[in-house]
This record gives structure tokens, C-alpha cells and sequence, in this order.
């Protein structure tokens, strides 16, 4: 946070070059102070709810998907009474296939409220983290305490190129738990067609980083907030804001190495 005792640069000892670095780095300062907290506030700390939207796709894919396994019931019940039109490579037999037609069945039944609780889950850690001080804290707290406007911009860039790149990657993985979501009812139909089972574990331990990473994120930021953050007056307390949010960008890639889906 701001120190008290702290004011932004004044210009009035500055020659005209230095005076416009100054209003140009103060004007940086305070942007960057609504801009951190809209940022952090809808995307870390911004509870994941499915949208309409999502619920309709999910309703598509699952009557495709239950479209698609009665396709192969009929094709195995066809070849179990016509032997010499049986397909090459296909060795299920009805009571197999209707017996992965029921697991689909039982996936396409419980995906939506599985998913609905982890994601209440994680929004009930995110709320419980979105405590005043953590709300009020803004990624700019310690650009007034520097002497160099020029430091001051250069230091303002990077966190606002790393609060987009943030803001940017909660877009996409909000996108991302609803397509996955959607997938979901296809697990029975990839089952039948024999795909390697590893890929079907590997999409629900993406789905679970998905929507854990903001739980995870939240956390992060709020042991900075009391442990680091507090402590720091500094132009060190920059660098180690600056550093904080790369972490953040790099966290869903960690995690996915931890669980074996990302290569090294």
C-alpha cells in the first residue's frame, strides 16, 4: 500500500523535459491504480458462474453424443446378427458397448452437477479471500516513492502488459471449463472406439486445473498482500509486485507439468 508520509513527483524543480516525464509517470501512477483493481477484481477474485450459453452447448453436445453411441449400438447389434459385415478392428460386443453406452449415460447425467460443485468450491475460497484489504490493494503502491519518472513508466508498462496477459488468460479459461464441460458426455462414446483411456484423464485433470488455478491464484496474492506487500516501501516492492504476476501467468503451466499434462 501507499505510504502516508509518500507523494507522487511534483515538477517544479524539473527542467520542461523532466517536468512532462513527471506528469506523464504521476498520470501512469493513477491509471494503473483503477486499472490493477478492476483487473484483479474480475478476474482473481471474480466467482466463475455457467452462463446460459454454456448450459445450451452442453445440452448439444450431450444429445449428439447419445446420438453417436446409439449409432454404434445399432452397428454392433447389426454385425452380432450378421457376422460377415463386421468391421475390421472392431471387437466390442453388444453387452460391452452398452454397458460404456450406460457409463456415457451416467457421465452425460452427473457432469453438470459435478462441475457446479467444484466450481462453488472454488468460488466459496475466492470469496472468503476477498477480504478489504486484499480488494483495496492496488499494484501501483510503491511508484510514488521513486525519484526517476523514466523508471516510474518502464516499471508501469510492464505491469500493465502483465496485468492484460492475467486478465487475458481468465477469458480463455473461463472458455475452457466450457468446453471441456461439453466434452464431458463423450467420454462413453471415445471409450467404445477404444482412444487410449490416459487422454480421457488427462482432459479431466485440465478441467480440475481450470478451475482450481483460480482458488490457487487467490491464495498467492492474498499471502503477498499480508506477507510481503505490508513490509515493502521500496522500489524492491515493484519488482516483487512484477515478479508476483509473472508467477501468477506461470502457475497454470507449473500445474500441469505437476499432473503430467504438459511436457517438460
Amino acid at each position: 500500500m501507499l505510504p502516508a508520509n509518500i507523494h507522487p513527483l511534483t515538477a517544479s524543480s524539473f527542467s520542461p523535459l523532466q517536468s512532462l516525464l513527471v506528469w506523464v509517470s504521476n498520470g501512469l501512477n493513477h491509471s494503473l491504480i483503477k486499472f490493477s483493481q478492476i483487473v484483479l477484481a474480475h478476474s482473481v477474485f471474480y466467482p466463475f458462474v455457467l452462463s446460459s450459453s454454456a448450459y445450451q452447448l452442453f445440452d448439444l453436445s450431450r444429445n449428439l453424443a447419445i446420438m453417436a453411441s446409439t449409432a454404434f449400438i445399432a452397428m454392433a447389434l447389426i454385425q452380432s446378427q450378421w457376422p460377415e459385415l463386421h468391421a475390421k478392428g472392431w471387437e466390442l460386443s453388444p453387452v460391452v458397448i452398452l454397458h460404456r453406452s450406460l457409463t456415457q449415460i451416467v457421465w452425460a447425467t452427473l457432469s453438470v452437477p459435478l462441475i457446479n460443485a467444484l466450481l462453488a468450491f472454488n468460488n466459496a475460497v475466492v470469496q472468503a479471500l476477498r477480504v478489504p484489504v486484499v480488494l483495496s490493494f492496488h499494484l501501483s503502491s510503491h511508484l510514488a516513492a521513486l525519484t526517476d519518472p523514466i523508471t516510474i513508466v518502464v516499471l508501469t508498462i510492464a505491469i500493465v502488459v502483465l496485468l492484460a496477459i492475467l486478465g487475458a488468460y481468465y477469458v480463455v479459461r473461463n472458455m475452457e471449463i466450457v468446453v471441456l464441460l461439453a466434452l464431458l458426455p463423450w467420454f462413453g462414446l471415445f471409450g467404445m472406439t477404444q482412444v487410449r483411456m490416459s487422454s480421457l484423464l488427462k482432459l479431466m485433470k485440465e478441467l480440475l486445473i481450470a478451475i482450481f488455478i483460480q482458488s490457487i491464484q487467490a491464495m498467492v496474492f492474498y499471502l503477498f498482500v499480508h506477507l510481503v506487500a505490508s513490509r515493502s516501501d521500496t522500489i524492491m516492492g515493484q519488482i516483487e509486485e512484477i515478479g508476483l504476476l509473472y508467477y501468477m501467468i506461470k502457475l497454470p503451466q507449473q500445474l500441469r507439468r505437476l499432473v503430467g499434462t504438459a511436457g517438460p
